[in-house]
């Protein structure tokens, strides 16, 4: 269970592959038939670019995210201080019509089997530049550029508090929820929190046609490590997962989950 941005994708291959090629091919890979390439010198800022680092502090495992924004693309590469990282290229009819956010996220190695060291490795801090064909409604509108901020300052995920692992609780009373706050990081390093998210979800399937599960997420100041939760949000003798992410100033974040059931 993670908060991420929803981007629903119909008719889009996506080509990812994580290299360390030194140098960037100023995007000379074809796109088939769909080719929205345009020579115009228009550069179109991203809306927001990022790249994060998540770390579950419970399961210990850990990888990459990265998210864009911005007013319409149909082709992004990603590079870094060591060169392509990542390409997406959108193809078909939405990827005519062009896409707008883009949400991605890597395969998260179980720590004992790839240490938190060897994914380290995979990408160093420093900037890295999204860069891409922009797009709106079939035109074109030249390149879109952004760049997003790495380091490997990964919080220790916080302790939570109540409720209790496997507690039952009231479905007729607010619900106290709480956890410790956070100052370092997994090496024991200070690091500077920025907010916490609270999610809290129904431990059930979702509606085969809803994406996201019912429940609720919010990002809170760093300086809140209790809120309480409304009855009204509570059902009688359901089962809940929740989780609190810790987000340190670069956007990386580690993540406590727990469960608990009302009555």
């Amino acid at each position: 269970m993670k908060s991420k941005p929803i981007l629903l994708i119909a008719a889009i291959s996506i080509i990812a592959a994580i290299t360390t090629t030194s140098t960037y091919n100023g995007m000379s890979t074809a796109i088939a038939d769909n080719d929205q390439r345009d020579d115009s010198d228009s550069i179109i800022p991203l809306k927001e670019a990022k790249l994060n680092i998540e770390h579950n502090a419970k399961d210990e495992d850990t990888g990459f995210q990265g998210f864009i924004d911005s007013d319409g693309w149909n082709m992004i590469t990603l590079t870094g201080p060591k060169g392509k990282v990542l390409d997406f290229k959108a193809t078909g009819k939405l990827g005519k019509l062009g896409l707008t956010e883009l949400f991605f996220e890597t395969v998260e190695p179980a720590n004992a089997d790839m240490s938190i060291e060897e994914i380290l490795k995979t990408l160093p801090e420093g900037n890295y530049m999204f860069k891409g064909s922009a797009i709106e409604a079939g035109e074109k509108k030249g390149k879109t550029i952004g760049t997003a901020w790495l380091t490997h300052d990964i919080p220790e995920g916080p302790e939570l508090l109540s409720p209790a692992e496997d507690a039952v609780v009231s479905a007729e009373e607010d619900l106290l929820v709480s956890w410790s706050s956070v100052d370092k990081t997994i090496d024991g390093s200070d690091v500077n929190i920025i907010s916490y998210q609270l999610i809290i979800e129904k431990d059930e399937t979702p509606h085969q046609h809803m994406i996201g599960k019912q429940g609720l997420s919010m990002y809170l100041p760093e300086t809140v490590t209790e809120i309480s939760i409304p009855a009204e949000f509570l059902e009688p003798e359901t089962d809940y997962k929740w989780e609190v992410l810790a987000i340190e100033e670069s956007g990386n974040q580690s993540l406590m989950s727990s469960q608990f059931s009302t009555e």
